[in-house]
């Protein structure tokens, strides 16, 4: 099946440094991410996490392994999903998510990006479903991060 990728961005009027931070710093990051309760583990290269997270009311857990970071002139962070409680990582197989910043005047862009390949022929006419929910939640998670990092940089 072919790589569905979905994407979502946001302007944040605040320097990539201060969103970059927001972002890389496990314990911040669990603060302004609204499914994310806890992440144990580390956003280093290589490095696996387990993020604790609620997802339409029910508690759940994903198991995460950085596979992309660039702090230079791109930045950029992804995981790729190895298991997770929803079920979903069963039905997917090389799902991945992550954020790109760029700088832009007035602020930075954030690219919230999601790819996976669905397993069957069901999954994959669920796409057009699956696309909504995904953009829906990445829209969530990028305006709590833009008013996170904006109420922290006084914007």
């Amino acid at each position: 099946m072919p790589e569905v990728r979905i994407e979502d961005k946001v302007l944040i009027h605040a320097p990539v440094g201060a969103v970059w931070q927001a972002i890389k710093n496990p314990q911040v990051h669990a603060r302004w991410h609204p499914y994310i309760v806890r992440i144990t583990g580390d956003h280093r290269l290589g490095a696996m996490r387990i993020c604790s997270v609620v997802l339409g009311g029910k508690p759940g857990a994903t198991q995460e392994r950085c596979i992309e970071i660039e702090e230079d002139e791109q930045w950029r962070i992804a995981w790729v999903i190895d298991d997770d409680t929803s079920g979903f990582s069963r039905r997917v197989s090389d799902w991945r998510a992550g954020f790109d910043l760029e700088h832009r005047e007035g602020g930075t862009l954030v690219t919230a990006h999601s790819t996976f390949r669905p397993n069957n022929v069901l999954v994959w006419l669920m796409n057009p479903l699956i696309g909504c929910r995904f953009h829906h939640t990445q829209r969530t998670i990028l305006k709590r991060l833009q008013n996170f990092v904006e109420m922290q940089e006084g914007c």
